[in-house]
Parts: C-alpha cells; structure tokens; sequence
C-alpha cells in the first residue's frame, strides 16, 4: 500500500481524479447559483412591471381582458367623486389568500337622477359588513357616507417569500352603470389611511387611488348592451404597497437551516476512520434541516409554487447531501490508499468550496429579491 502511494503514476492519476471531480461540484453549484439568483431578479422585475400596470390609469393588467378605454363623444356620463379612508387593517393571510381592511368609503356627485341605494360592490372580495354613516345634499351636491368591513381575495406574490413585496387593491364597482353612463373620479386629495395602520412583518411604503375602466367578456344579458358585446365598468382603486421590514423574520425561518449546514461542515474535520460519528453529523443535519422546510412550507398556499423560501431550504438540504457524498469520497481514498495527505487536501477543499458557495448563495439569492 505505501509503495502504490509513493508511485509517481498512480498519485498523479489519484490528484488528477480528485481535481476533476472539484472542479465538476464546483462549475454545477455556480451555473445552478448563477440561474437560482437571475430567477429571484427576474421574479422581482416581473411584479414590478405588474404593480405598476395594476394601477395605471390606462394600462391593461397581464392575463386580464383589455378594457375599452375610450368613451364616446356622444353620450354625457355622470362624474361622481369616489375616495377612500383606511381606518383599520384587520387582518392579512397569505396561505388563506386574503385579507380584511375596515374603511370609509364616500361619493359625491351633482346629478340627482343618479341613485346608488348601496348598490356598490367590491371586485375580487366581498363586503361583511357595511354602514352609511352620513348623506347630505348642499346645493345640489350629493354627498354619502359609508363605514365598511371589506374581506378582499388575493394571489400574493409569493415566488420571493420572505423577501416578498406585495400590492394590496380595494377596488369598487357600480354594476348598475356602466362606463358610459356613469365615470368615477378618484379623489385622491382626501383618500388616504390612518396613522393607526399597521400591516404586521410590513411597512406601507406607498398609498395611491386611480380610475381604471374594468371590462368583462360578457354583457352578463343586458339588452341595452349589444349581444356578444363587452361590457364596460368604471372602477376606483386604492392600492397600498407593502414590503417586508428589516431581516428578523428571515433569520428566524432559517437559522435552524443555517446552524444545520454548519453541523454538517464540521464532519470534514473528523477523520474518516471514525466513520460514524462523522456520518452522523450529515444526517442529523438532513433531518434538521428538512424539518425546516416542511415548518417552512406550511406558512405558504398549496399552490405548487417554488417560493424563495423554497429554494433556499432546497440549497441548505443539497449542501448537506453534498458533505455526506464527500465524506464518502473521503472515507473511500482512506480505506484505499491510506494517503492522508491526499485525504485531508480533498476535505480542506470541499469544506471552503462548499462554504464560501453556501454563504455567497445566501447572500446574492435575497438579495436579488428583495424590493
């Protein structure tokens, strides 16, 4: 055995198979950190472009049916003031995919043909409860007043959880009218929220309202709407963009997975003579580490979506899979060729490859993500 050792040829070829399997590990986790990172990016650009279509006056949102913007010259529409007062923001839910905001939410308008008789609605939610709290008129001028416990149905966008940003919308309809008839004008000197609002783990960093005319692909049977024809509403929203605040709640998902990555490092500081000890690190920590997704996984919707949060436990568990597989290469060149030196070079690489890459992964991936 330590004559093979000493053969030029064969330690050559042992430095030579040991090299190119380095260098295999190692061009698989950059070109794989490479995509994982450009992903996140475009994942973020992505809702960027779809928050600011979302409230664009004209713009038509990505999947949704194109709205007929123009109105004809020839029919008056009746102008009515719309705003709107966030007072309380009750609740928020991203595995049950919605959330609850109480309200005031006010019209005025001139024309005393228009007649509402509480007949708005709320598109993509439903109202639980609603209140008017004043109606006036002063010199023809309409004025009505309602409190409402709005609960509001919404895709999160959940592909960056948890370095997630999210734009919340209340949007209003009257059914009764449609765009030709009746226009919206956002009142956005007075619509605004509390100082009393507070999203819990966000920040509201932007609060914006707008009118967007809102078509269907349906005339939903109405005679005065031509059959086959798209009908047409107009609709006032409010949007409130929200983004996570500061680090904590991600150092609390994942330092069980980053305190299991470094427990599985460590084995390549035990010598693989002791091969037990120095496997067990590994799958105590793939169990740990595993743990943590799936506790991980159940604060998101079955949606089969691959969220940050996902990755980043999948890039922890293979991390961990990948010291086991070199610890077997290890206890392999020790068992059959009883070179040490070669051995302990072959654990000192992997152990820096694996964790310089495991921390520059961790940090690019958030990174990339957050807002």
């Amino acid at each position: 055995m330590e004559q093979n050792d000493k053969h030029p040829t064969r330690k050559k070829n042992r430095w030579l198979n040991m090299s190119i399997i380095i260098v295999v590990i190692v061009l698989l986790a950059l070109v794989t950190g490479v995509f994982l990172v450009k992903t996140q990016f475009e994942n973020k650009q992505r809702s960027k472009f779809y928050y600011r279509e979302r409230m664009a006056a004209t713009a038509t949102e990505p999947g949704l049916t194109p709205a007929e913007i123009v109105l004809q010259k020839s029919v008056k529409q009746q102008t009515v003031n719309v705003g709107m007062y966030i007072d309380r923001f009750v609740g928020l839910s991203m595995k049950d995919l919605n959330w609850v905001v109480d309200c005031y939410v006010w019209f005025n308008w001139q024309d005393s043909s228009l007649s509402f008789d509480d007949n708005f609605q709320l598109v993509d939610g439903w109202i639980e409860s609603k209140e008017k709290k004043d109606a006036c008129i002063i010199n023809n001028q309409h004025y009505v007043l309602y409190r409402i416990v709005a609960r509001i149905s919404h895709l999160f966008e959940e592909l960056r959880f948890p370095c997630d940003d999210h734009l919340l919308t209340v949007c209003i309809e009257i059914p009764s009218y449609t765009r030709e008839k009746l226009l919206f004008r956002a009142d956005s000197l007075n619509s605004s929220l509390s100082s009393r609002v507070k999203v819990p783990g966000y920040k509201i960093y932007k609060v914006s309202v707008v009118e967007k005319p809102h078509s269907y692909k349906t005339s939903r049977g109405d005679p005065r709407i031509a059959a086959g024809a798209k009908s047409t509403f107009s609709q006032f929203r409010m949007g409130l963009w929200i983004q996570r605040e500061g680090q904590g709640f991600f150092l609390k998902m994942f330092l069980p997975l980053f305190v299991s990555v470094a427990v599985a490092l460590l084995a390549f500081f035990v010598n693989p003579a002791h091969s037990a000890p120095r496997f067990s690190l590994g799958v105590g920590a793939l169990f740990a580490a595993v743990a943590n997704s799936y506790i991980n996984s159940s604060m998101l919707p079955n949606t089969g979506v691959l969220a940050l949060a996902d990755v980043i436990n999948i890039v922890g568990i293979t991390t961990i899979l990948l010291t086991l597989i070199a610890s077997a290469i290890s206890l392999y060149i020790h068992e059959k060729s009883g070179n040490s030196l070669l051995r302990r070079r072959f654990d000192t690489i992997s152990f820096c490859c694996m964790l310089t890459g495991y921390i520059l992964l961790n940090l690019a991936l958030p990174l990339a993500a957050v807002n």
